[in-house]
């Protein structure tokens, strides 16, 4: 038997030429690959559009209750206004009482002092006769080593007769920590000399303004009072040093 060599052979297949079926495989691909895409479409959108409602309807939420936190916030803000406002105000017409009710106590201890004062002329003690010092007090200026002062002397009788006499003032304290004692008069302009005159009848006051040096530190005031008339005496006070505003 002849063996054949060359070239493989290969089966030919004969099929029919039919345009019309491709044309319909093409055609329907492209409406399948339509309806897909049209179905992914509308599903994508409606998805997106109720995403978009749902934000839509969160922030409308949100937007009435920041609306309704701000209209709470500015009531509470308003609240708290007025409580500061009607504290301030509680605060100051407490401080009016309280300055009203000084004023009171201050008038009334002032006339308490003067009624007890003009009794102490008219009516005076068997013991209290004679010549007084009432009071000596001394009162703030601008300048804190510039003070002003007020003495009184008084004469305490039953019947008052002319009384005459002289004081000495003396402000006693320590310059540069050592003691020291310093007379009235070189420290005011209004008191002319170390003798003060006394003339009157039932009372005279001795004020004006005095000078602290530098150095000085006043620790107290040493007064000694004489009259001549109606009868001879002497009397000596000390007060300690007390400003007053």
């Amino acid at each position: 038997m002849a063996t054949v060599t060359g070239s493989k052979q290969y089966r030919s297949v004969v099929v029919p030429y039919q345009p019309a079926r491709r044309g319909l495989l093409v055609g329907l691909g492209v409406v399948v690959l339509s309806v897909v895409a049209l179905t992914a479409y509308w599903l994508g959108g409606s998805s997106i559009k109720r995403q978009f409602d749902r934000l839509e309807l969160d922030y409308e939420q949100l937007a009435a209750e920041l609306e309704a936190s701000e209209a709470e916030r500015e009531q509470i803000s308003q609240q708290l206004a007025n409580s500061v406002l009607g504290a301030d105000i509680d605060r100051q017409a407490v401080n009016d009482i309280r300055a009203t009710v000084r004023e009171h106590q201050q008038t009334i201890a002032q006339l308490n002092e003067e009624i007890g004062f003009y009794k102490g002329l008219m009516a005076p003690t068997e013991r209290e006769k004679g010549l007084s010092i009432r009071s000596w007090n001394v009162y703030t200026t601008s300048d804190p080593k510039r003070f002003h002062f007020k003495l009184t002397a008084q004469q305490l009788a039953h019947k008052h007769r002319l009384l005459k006499g002289s004081l000495n003032v003396t402000i006693t304290g320590t310059m540069d920590g050592e003691q020291a004692a310093l007379a009235l008069n070189s420290l005011s302009e209004q008191v002319e000399s170390e003798s003060i005159k006394l003339r009157f009848k039932y009372f005279q006051n001795i004020d004006g303004e005095l000078q602290l040096p530098p150095g000085f530190e006043p620790m107290g005031v040493n007064i000694i009072a004489k009259a001549s008339t109606p009868k001879v005496v002497q009397i000596e006070r000390h007060f300690g040093w007390s400003i007053q505003q």
